[in-house]
């Protein structure tokens, strides 16, 4: 299941960074996206009956939800002004990636006890030191 959900996220953010590049830049973005959400929201409707295990009420509900509708804006608005300023889809994605995880790897340590090990902070390393020279060599 791990491969398939990686490959599943893996295609969605290929399609996401292929999609919001080309959002025409005459259109307000938060009306290009609004369209996308009420899309998803859509889509999300019919996969709950596709997928129907789980509790379906708003009162299983915790403050995650509004986290993620807040995150999702700002990574969509994000995108979409990264790409309409002339950043390349490598550029942004990658970027974006690493150093969101520069952050998660600590916060993961700080709030829910995730051990950090070697490898992940040499690869972290790594990560960074691959983002300075590709942003230090376009």
């Amino acid at each position: 299941m791990f491969a398939v959900a990686l490959l599943l996220t893996v295609a969605g953010s290929v399609l996401y960074h292929l999609s919001i590049k080309q959002v025409p830049a005459a259109i307000n973005p938060f009306f290009s996206l609004a369209v996308s959400y009420a899309l998803a929201l859509a889509m999300c409707l019919v996969g709950m009956w596709w997928l129907p295990a789980g509790q379906r009420g708003v009162a299983a509900l915790n403050w995650s939800s509004l986290g993620v509708a807040l995150g999702i804006v700002g990574v969509e608005i994000g995108y979409l002004l990264a790409y309409r300023t002339g950043w390349n889809l490598g550029y942004a994605g990658f970027s974006s990636n690493v150093l969101s995880t520069a952050m998660l790897l600590p916060l993961g340590w700080w709030l829910f006890h995730e051990q950090p090990s070697p490898g992940r902070v040499a690869g972290m390393a790594l990560s960074l030191a691959g983002l300075w020279l590709m942003l230090r060599f376009r």
